[in-house]
């Protein structure tokens, strides 16, 4: 479990967030939504242990980010970042095996139960056909779940995943957020995902933390926080919020 108590969340003396509390059991996606600017991407620095809290504590387990080594912490909490920043020229099987980089020892090597951690992760994510391509040859979607593999086969409880879909058609978001959801069931891991399409969050996740002037403005399930008067007041616009004909989850439209 990941876990945030009453935290102003920022860079030095700039407060972004403030007052945030919000923890992510074992088994479940918590969705983070709110407009441009509005602090996620710093929510998920602050989760990862690489920004400290300015007040408030940030933890896993019962025990502050901030204290755990480096190297422990990245055994804990794995990051999947936007693709865009993956070096063109690696090979893709050397980017999953970077996340094996938490458990090698002083000579930095790899070994067998490492290569087998990384076989294994790309088989789960459908990226081992690539394992010899470069990087720069792969679509954005084939380097996403090159990024979620090596998340994978870092083998930490917790999965956190910034904007994961920016930059991919309708397909491979679909795929990138089915793929997230089949681990969060397999793997019981504790996901927490700032996304900017409310209706992919309807979809996939199962709670939702809508962020607003500096501060979490609500908590709860999607049908309880995707509601047009809280999106409306947020984003600024008249939402209309209807059961979506395939599932009943809410499907948001603008209503102007």
């Amino acid at each position: 479990m990941i876990e945030l108590r009453n935290a102003s969340l920022g860079y030095s003396e700039l407060i972004v967030l403030q007052d945030v509390s919000l923890r992510v059991e074992p088994g479940e996606v918590l969705a983070v939504v709110g407009p441009n600017g509005v602090g996620k991407s710093t929510l998920v620095r602050v989760a990862s242990g690489a920004l400290r809290p300015l007040s408030g504590w940030a933890g896993i387990n019962g025990r502050a980010l901030h204290e755990l080594p480096p190297a422990q912490r990245a055994r804990l909490v794995s990051v999947v970042p936007q693709a865009s920043n993956l070096p063109p020229a690696f090979r893709a099987q050397d980017v999953v095996l970077l996340g094996r980089t938490p458990y090698l020892g002083w000579l930095g090597s790899e070994g067998e139960l490492d290569r087998r951690a990384a076989a294994e992760a790309m088989e789960r994510t459908d990226t081992q056909y690539l394992a010899d391509r470069r990087v720069g040859e792969l679509s954005g979607g084939e380097q996403q779940r090159l990024l979620i593999a090596r998340a994978l086969a870092q083998a930490a409880p917790v999965m956190l995943l910034d904007e994961p879909t920016a930059h991919l058609d309708l397909r491979h978001q679909d795929r990138v957020l089915k793929l997230v959801r089949r681990l969060v069931a397999e793997e019981n891991l504790a996901v927490l995902l700032a996304l900017h399409d409310l209706n992919l969050v309807s979809r996939f996740a199962d709670r939702v933390a809508l962020l607003s002037d500096g501060r979490v403005r609500k908590i709860g399930s999607p049908q309880e926080v995707l509601a047009p008067e809280e999106l409306a007041d947020v984003y600024g616009i008249r939402i209309h919020v209807m059961p979506n004909p395939l599932d009943g989850k809410p499907l948001i439209l603008p209503a102007e």
